[in-house]
């Protein structure tokens, strides 16, 4: 392991060295030297510190809380509106038949991309449909990715 002593401080033009990103308070990323880099033993806390303390700029914490907030995303927030449109009942049956369709066609999912012997949908649209439908699924992708953004 490097210590943080060993960093190179020639850099490219036009790209930060890495001891003035250890030294310097006020830019994005700060890397505290240790004698082990990305060790906690020197930083060492507590439950309650490590849990409820402030939100640093490119913390694993705040990585965390920003996939979860993608991830969940607005659909959750509106399920309460939902349930009180249909009525309990009618609501749970809803949550019941969209949690069946999706284990459902997550397996079929699966089971084709084993079948076909691919990795991702990309492949599986290709052979699945050929080119077409690969180029309409990364379309689609982009488009969802464009609208997340937005709507966020």
């Amino acid at each position: 392991m490097k210590d943080a002593s060993n960093f190179p401080s020639k850099t490219s033009p036009g790209l930060v060295s890495q001891t003035s990103l250890m030294t310097d308070p006020s830019g994005d990323i700060n890397i505290k030297p240790s004698r082990m880099v990305l060790s906690p033993v020197n930083d060492r806390r507590n439950f309650w510190n490590r849990t409820f303390s402030k939100l640093d700029k490119g913390s694993l914490r705040g990585s965390i809380f920003a996939l979860c907030a993608s991830a969940i995303g607005s659909g959750v927030l509106s399920l309460p509106f939902v349930l009180k449109l249909c009525g309990m009942g009618l609501g749970i049956l809803f949550i019941c038949i969209g949690a069946i369709a999706a284990c459902w066609s997550m397996y079929l999912i699966i089971d084709a991309s084993m079948i076909a012997k691919v990795k991702n949908y990309s492949q599986l649209a290709n052979k699945a449909g050929g080119l077409k439908l690969e180029r309409l699924l990364q379309i689609n992708i982009l488009i969802y990715m464009f609208g997340s953004c937005i709507s966020y």
